[in-house]
């Protein structure tokens, strides 16, 4: 009886040194696929979303029956691209793409309205030439965006409706290229209207003058 206790003193402690490991593997966080993403509009009116991932990513995109996308990230045991490109368009004035973080559970949604100009004669719209939106990897965001000549700009925060608002209206001016950083709100949205004045004027009554918002951006984020 004497000589079995050091053998069962032994696999005792082989147990709880296994039973260690299995609680420090299970704890071990999950890798964050999606380093940064830039989705952007060009001059001619198409869209594309350039990914920055870790080096053991697949990146698969599918077309859902509701004409959105979405981008699916995997964790793969091999090294892997870290950059990619995925070009859209917009259909009904509209183009959703979702990215699922299959090993964090994470989701983003990015939702656009904006025409299809892309086959639209004169290629550019009349005040805003080309914008981009990128995620940065402490959590903020990058406005980039170029107006066309003689556009004058104004950028501010619509507190009502919680939406990052950039005006654009004629005007004498030198300046095509601006950038703003901005974060999310509480609900972990962000919205980006560009509000398109169609003349300098304003009403009689003072009212201001008649305005279209487009294109209009929505990012949205969370766990699955």
């Amino acid at each position: 009886m004497t000589k079995a206790i050091p053998i069962l003193l032994a696999l005792s402690l082989f147990f709880a040194s296994c039973s260690s490991n299995e609680t420090e593997v299970t704890n071990t966080p999950q890798q964050k696929l999606l380093e940064s993403y830039t989705v952007k509009r060009d001059v001619n009116g198409a869209y594309s979303i350039d990914l920055n991932t870790t080096t053991n990513t697949v990146v698969n995109t599918v077309k859902n029956t509701d004409n959105s996308n979405e981008i699916i990230l995997s964790e793969v045991n091999r090294k892997t691209a870290k950059k990619y490109t995925n070009n859209f368009i917009t259909e009904n004035n509209q183009l959703i793409i979702g990215f699922l973080d299959t090993n964090k559970g994470e989701r983003k949604k990015i939702s656009i309205k904006d025409d299809n100009i892309t086959f639209a004669k004169g290629g550019v719209t009349e005040f805003l030439n080309s914008y981009s939106v990128t995620e940065n990897s402490n959590g903020t965001y990058l406005l980039n965006f170029k107006v066309n000549k003689n556009i004058t700009t104004e950028f501010s925060y619509n507190e009502a409706i919680e939406t990052y608002e950039v005006h654009l209206s004629k005007g004498r001016t030198k300046q095509l290229d601006f950038s703003e950083t901005i974060t999310l709100s509480e609900d972990n949205s962000l919205r980006i209207d560009f509000v398109n004045y169609t003349h300098a004027g304003r009403g009689e009554e003072g009212d201001p003058p008649p305005h279209r918002r487009k294109p209009r951006l929505i990012i949205e984020t969370g766990e699955e």
